[in-house]
């Protein structure tokens, strides 16, 4: 790829500045390698400099005749004056050894040698690497490159982006933005990304102001909307009560710290998109020695908090696969399918969540449709190898057990991949401008 001069001295100007860069700026950057481009010739003779002074000082030592005459025959500019010979001996002495020699054929060994050591040509030759565009811009993509490994980007990206919140890391929100382009969605995340370069680094329980710097880093004047992936990635379908990342309290805080920012900054208020489940909440309440205070007790939930903002929606994941459950059976009974261990632990969530959205057991006279949910996927991708059960449908969380099932022979239509479910929710939600 040809690189232009000029757009590579723009984006590292911008760098150096700390201006807004584009996604397109920091890939150009990137993608640009310093080649060596000095003169051949100088290469050798830097290489040959010992070696050409200790030739020289050899020759004049064995042939001292033969380099007189040669002297003498030269024209007599050749011949330094007696104050110019005493000033260079001067310096000779300093750092070698003096000539004593008024021709300049005599000081050859000596120029060759020092101005290629820690005097002369070489020192010059530093001084102007340093001062070239060239370094200039080397030395912004290392800056730019520091940038991106401590998550300090100052992003400039397209109208109506997404910021993704994934905390330490979310399958869901990774997919989110492999599936659009670079300057659709920033991550901001505890830790490095390795799916992109387009992040910034985010902790929930740092301060109000290290929020305000990353929301001014990632853009959020121009956003589109939050997102918000609180729910743990191996408990997006049918969560444990404390399956979260980040606490339904501290979710508040920051929903409403972002409202206040948005207020100082006199923004309009962007959407908040919740990825989350709707029961996952925090209790607060008053006690005395002996009991609890009647009427002092303070709910915290994804739910509550999608009531208590403006423009805030969520998205239930829990909700949405037991929907699509609901359509595969059209009526038929539905049994749930684990281990012991996971019926323990999901069978009680999984009726009491189906009934909540109109699910009522039905005799088999429409038949029975299988769901399939355990503990660990790999027990649920072992009964997908089994194929004992007819109109068994598994649920299937994570994209190896995804892939896994394919290879089995299962089609798309026969599991249910809960990210792609949200995933297609989730893109539509931001698409809303």
């Amino acid at each position: 790829m040809n690189y232009s001069k000029s757009t590579l001295l723009q984006i590292a100007a911008k760098i150096n500045k700390n201006k807004k860069l584009t996604p397109q700026d920091i890939d150009y950057m990137l993608g640009f390698e310093r080649k060596s481009e000095r003169n051949i010739s100088m290469k050798l003779l830097k290489n040959l400099a010992l070696p050409l002074s200790l030739a020289f000082g050899f020759l004049f030592t064995v042939f001292p005749k033969y380099f007189e005459a040669f002297a003498k025959s030269l024209p007599s500019w050749t011949n330094l004056s007696l104050p110019l010979l005493k000033g260079i001996d001067y310096l000779w002495d300093l750092i070698g050894e003096p000539v004593r020699k008024n021709n300049i054929i005599y000081h050859i060994p000596n120029i060759v040698l020092y101005s290629f050591g820690i005097f002369g040509l070489k020192k010059l030759f530093e001084i102007l690497d340093k001062k070239t565009w060239l370094d200039r811009v080397i030395y912004s993509k290392t800056k730019l490159v520091e940038q991106i490994s401590d998550g300090s980007l100052n992003l400039e990206l397209k109208k109506g982006h997404s910021l993704l919140f994934v905390g330490k890391g979310d399958f869901i929100g990774m997919q989110f933005a492999l599936n659009h382009g670079k300057d659709v969605s920033v991550t901001i995340s505890e830790k490095k990304p390795k799916y992109t370069n387009i992040w910034n680094y985010y902790n929930a329980y740092t301060t109000f102001q290290d929020l305000k710097d990353v929301l001014d880093r990632a853009g959020s004047k121009n956003t589109g909307e939050y997102i918000f992936f609180p729910v743990k990635d191996d408990q997006v379908f049918l969560p444990s009560a404390k399956g979260y990342d980040l606490s339904p309290h501290k979710l508040d805080i920051l929903c409403q710290n972002i409202r206040k920012i948005e207020k100082e900054n006199k923004w309009k208020a962007k959407r908040i998109i919740i990825v989350g489940d709707r029961y996952h909440k925090n209790f607060v309440q008053s006690e005395d020695k002996k009991r609890a205070l009647q009427n002092t007790k303070d709910t915290i939930s994804l739910e509550s908090i999608s009531k208590k903002y403006e423009k805030i929606s969520l998205i239930d994941p829990t909700d949405v696969v037991l929907d699509k459950i609901l359509d595969i059976a059209a009526g038929r009974k539905i049994v749930f399918r684990a281990t012991y261990e996971g019926i323990a632990e999901y069978k009680k969530r999984f009726y009491k969540r189906l009934e909540k959205l109109g699910y009522k057991h039905t005799n088999k006279k429409k038949g029975i449709l299988t769901i399939g949910h355990d503990l660990s996927e790999d027990l649920t991708q072992q009964q997908t190898l089994a194929r004992i059960i007819d109109d068994y449908y598994p649920v299937v969380l994570s994209k190896s057990v995804r892939d896994a099932i394919l290879r089995n022979g299962y089609r798309e239509n026969e599991f249910i991949f809960v990210p792609n479910l949200i995933l297609e929710i989730l893109s539509l939600r931001a698409d809303e401008q």
